[in-house]
């Protein structure tokens, strides 16, 4: 396997980079995401009960919550009584900041998918480059004298479409999973507005 992919020459080194980049922005995405994505209904429920109770300073654990819909809540429990446009602002500033922490790095990944054929292609173009000049050294065109250049060009290609399919894959994984969290966060967003603006 090493083998194959020295026969890839010079464009594996940035491929390999890309694959690296990939795999641990996807391990650190996941771990941030899975975070995210817990106890929705829960923090809904506990802020309800906090917003019909006697007005007062937000509840502390909502404060160290690190999921959006967490963060929504401890942002409507601070605004409560305040005009309903100026919460509503407030709620929707919170949700852009966690769609901006949810996001990060994610723009690595998205161009690693689409640059990575075209580092491949590199590859193939260089290949082929080299298949020509052995031609040219040898004065053959025979089997044995393009094989390595034409070697070189294949691996190259299948290395950088298969970086990008990993690449692509992994942020449309991650950008679906975001809209659903993000999506959940709004919705405690918008039932928490009501509560949130009672009687002011």
């Amino acid at each position: 396997m090493l083998e194959l992919l020295k026969q890839g020459g010079v464009v594996m080194y940035p491929l390999g980079l890309c694959s690296v980049l990939t795999v641990a922005i996807a391990l650190d995405r996941l771990r941030v995401f899975w975070r995210a994505g817990r106890g929705s209904r829960q923090v809904l429920a506990q802020a309800r009960a906090a917003l019909s109770g006697a007005r007062g300073a937000g509840s502390p654990w909502l404060d160290r919550d690190p999921t959006p819909a967490g963060q929504v809540a401890a942002a409507a429990l601070s605004s409560r009584g305040k005009p309903r446009a100026v919460v509503e602002e407030h709620l929707r500033g919170v949700l852009a900041e966690e769609a901006l922490r949810l996001s990060a790095y994610l723009g690595i990944v998205g161009t690693i998918g689409n640059i990575a054929p075209f580092i491949g292609l590199l590859g193939t173009v260089l290949g082929i480059i080299r298949a020509f000049r052995d031609i040219g050294e040898v004065g053959a065109a025979g089997p044995a004298v393009v094989a390595t250049g034409i070697s070189e060009a294949l691996v190259a290609t299948a290395a950088g479409l298969f970086v990008a399919i990993t690449a692509v894959i992994v942020y449309n994984a991650f950008v679906i999973w975001q809209g659903r969290i993000l999506r959940r966060a709004e919705i405690v967003a918008s039932e928490l507005l009501n509560l949130a603006t009672e009687g002011s």
